[in-house]
């Protein structure tokens, strides 16, 4: 009880103390402003404390914060879109007029190279343009990212939240690969910029947006991806078109190591048999490559011709004699001119074994794949690795050695761009990892990546692509972006167990099959209508099983499992499991799925895709052609004569002003008309920052100095007083 009354009085002690204190303080003449201090002070902090709040809240909510408003118009676009699926935006960027660039081009670049050309990365404002589209037609897009080598173009608005700078020293790992001017190089690396959403739009600064576009333009949650496939790759050469490459017959000009033999068909077929030419739209847009296939047209059709009367004229005269030829990939036919088709070399003949079928003992290393044929007359032919060797049995008489001169027959170079020699190289690395198809281009418009995605891509590719990253220019062994990221989405496999299968087919999860589960499973195992004698034979299996596999532990059946007349056991997980004729079975017809979903749409509906030339009139119908009918995706590709001067001038003034018109409102992105960046390189912009920032603090330091020191000397006599007014030795109860 003393000890409580002791600590009583204490408390009311030290309360009649604060009072004391609280009436001194407010008896001085600046209480009102010390409160007012103390007052403003707590305001602020409490403030403080609220922003500090509210920005974790955001963070750990931030589905109910900003789902639909977190976008680079900062507006909410809930009633548009179905869901909110956080995407940024990707832009790559150049300006080649820039001095400092052209002498680093200069420096790391050989002249000679035709990739090197500085007119290659000429700036037109395409990016300006560019990012007007995506604020008109895509506004929901959260950040956008401009990858450059650290130039700035000089009307970005540097300071915009919704846009950042990355430079290629901040996403390329290895530093060795710089600089680089090659763009496949680059976009290897696009997916490692710090922040960026998992999915993301990648666009080429010269791809626009014409109408409205939304996320399900790109990916649904039905269908998965949507991959926009346009043109085919080129062909592997000018006298084999790929419509008969792989189509199961032995085209014999097709069977050289470009067209990767034909793409096995040589090495099962016993006698080579008529392919047919399919002729395709749009095989590839670039105008070399386009000519040149329209000029082979009718030398296909004589290799047709040849090809008849060989498969007539085969077993009658093969054992005769034989001829091996060596023709490069790259004989192009001429009309009315004389050449010799094919060149005799003199190689080491073996033969080998006495099969009856055709076959040669071909060998490449190609990505570890190994082609092996065999020569009915027990010869094997020796080849050197990049040879491009033509195996020709020629009958009709001809004896070893002779020549063969058509009359419509000359040899000539086949020359392809950078980009299109790059595609035939990914597609023959697709085709040793996931066999032989007949692949299109993706359309030119933007891709939706998703990061994790490129990741695993490239692990299973890493030669390939620290190869493509190293390369300083475009070479002819890059591992295209897009086409090298969507024939991976669409050809990696992923594999069932059959315990999976098992629970996709037990609708009811019961544990076992029903007989109407069976029923669903076979009628997916067989052609419709369902032939008895596959309901028997399945049923027999599932007994024979059941009666020699033990299973451990049967779950309760639910009732209603058997039809009346059933005379199966309880087919249960394990069962199945353990029963190896029915997991092989499932595992054949089931067991391998696409790993990663999507659906394959022909480009051309919502894309245009046209090569500027400098044909003045020829644009001009372009671009009105836009005008009339604008697609969702633009791209206009740069395609002018560097040696007409005059036309290309008013081709980019026609250019410039299309994007006015059909883009006429500035952007968030765009500095005022008045201003322009004051630096055109980041390096030089952050050490200008840096040196502001420093000047500021200094300066601030100073001032406060300034106020502390002035502060001190007014105040400096009413503090020492306020100090020295009172003091209680104790407490006073």
């Amino acid at each position: 009880m003393t000890i409580a009354l002791k600590f009583i009085v204490g408390i009311m002690s030290t309360w009649k103390l604060i009072q004391r204190r609280c009436y001194d303080l407010l008896s001085h003449k600046y209480s009102l402003l010390i409160i007012l201090v103390a007052f403003t002070c707590i305001f602020v902090g409490i403030i403080h404390f609220g922003e500090v709040w509210l920005a974790w809240s955001k963070e750990k909510y931030e589905a109910v914060f900003h789902s639909f408003n977190d976008n680079i118009l900062g507006k909410s676009f809930q009633k548009k879109l179905c869901q909110h699926v956080p995407i940024d935006v990707v832009y790559t960027w150049v300006n080649g007029s820039d001095p400092k660039f052209i002498e680093d081009l200069k420096k790391y670049v050989p002249v000679s190279n035709i990739n090197s050309a500085a007119s290659r990365f000429n700036d037109k404002d395409e990016l300006r343009y560019s990012l007007r589209s995506l604020e008109m037609y895509a506004p929901w897009v959260r950040h956008v990212y401009i990858v450059t080598n650290g130039q700035i173009p000089n009307w970005l608005d540097m300071d915009n939240p919704r846009m950042t700078l990355v430079t290629h020293s901040d996403i390329f790992p290895n530093k060795s690969h710089l600089p680089t001017f090659s763009s496949p190089a680059i976009e290897s690396h696009i997916h490692k910029i710090p922040g960026l959403s998992d999915k993301f739009l990648y666009f080429n600064d010269d791809v626009l947006l014409g109408s409205e576009v939304w996320p399900e333009d790109f990916i649904t949650q039905t269908s998965g991806q949507k991959v926009y496939l346009a043109w085919w790759v080129p062909d592997c050469s000018d006298i084999c078109p790929w419509s008969w490459v792989g189509d199961g017959s032995c085209d014999l000009v097709c069977n050289t190591t470009n067209c990767e033999y034909d793409g096995g068909d040589c090495s099962s077929t016993q006698s080579p048999t008529d392919s047919e030419i399919i002729d395709e739209d749009g095989d590839y847009p670039y105008k070399l490559l386009q000519s040149n296939q329209y000029k082979h047209r009718e030398s296909l059709k004589l290799l047709e011709a040849l090809k008849n009367q060989r498969n007539r004229d085969f077993f009658s005269e093969f054992n005769s004699s034989v001829t091996l030829v060596e023709a490069n990939t790259s004989t192009s036919f001429s009309n009315g001119e004389d050449n010799q088709f094919g060149k005799l070399k003199n190689e080491n003949i073996h033969w080998n074994g006495d099969d009856n079928s055709p076959k040669s003992n071909l060998t490449t290393e190609s990505h570890g794949f190994k082609y092996e044929f065999a020569n009915p007359m027990n010869k094997k032919i020796v080849q050197n690795k990049n040879d491009d060797i033509i195996n020709l049995v020629h009958v009709n008489g001809n004896e070893l050695g002779q020549k063969i001169k058509p009359s419509h027959l000359k040899r000539k170079s086949r020359k392809l761009d950078t980009y299109a020699e790059s595609l035939l190289y990914v597609n023959r690395i697709y085709n040793s990892a996931y066999g032989f198809e007949r692949r299109r281009v993706p359309a030119h418009m933007p891709h939706l990546v998703d990061k994790f995605i490129v990741d695993e891509m490239q692990s299973k590719f890493q030669n390939e692509f620290d190869k493509t990253s190293s390369h300083t220019i475009r070479n002819s062994e890059d591992m295209q972006f897009a086409f090298s990221y969507f024939y991976y989405l669409i050809s990696e496999k992923m594999f069932v167990s059959t315990g999976e299968l098992f629970d996709m087919l037990d609708t009811d999860r019961s544990g076992t099959w029903s007989d109407r589960e069976i029923r669903t499973l076979l009628s997916r195992m067989h052609v419709l209508p369902l032939d008895y004698s596959f309901v028997l034979k399945f049923e027999n299996s599932i007994k024979n099983c059941s009666d020699n596999i033990k299973i451990d532990s049967i779950p309760e059946v639910p009732p209603g499992e058997r039809y009346l007349d059933s005379t199966l056991p309880t087919v249960t997980r394990e069962l199945i499991i353990k029963c190896e004729v029915i997991a092989k079975k499932l595992g054949s017809q089931f067991g391998i799925r696409q790993r990663y979903q999507h659906e394959i749409l022909k480009a051309g509906k919502n894309e245009i895709f046209e090569m500027l030339t400098s044909n003045v009139s020829m644009t001009v119908q372009i671009l009105d052609e836009i005008r009339q009918e604008p697609k969702k995706f633009i791209c206009l590709n740069d395609d002018l004569d560097p040696s007409r001067k005059s036309e290309n001038e008013v081709v980019r003034a026609l250019l410039s002003d299309f994007y006015r018109s059909i883009y006429p409102l500035k952007s968030n992105f765009e500095l005022p008309s008045q201003y322009r960046n004051r630096f055109s390189h980041r390096d030089d912009l952050y050490e200008w920052r840096a040196s502001r920032t420093r000047a500021r603090n200094i300066l601030l330091l100073l001032v406060f100095i300034l106020i502390f020191i002035t502060f001190y000397h007014f105040f400096y006599h009413q503090i020492r007083k306020f100090f020295r007014s009172r003091s209680i030795p104790g407490l006073i109860v």
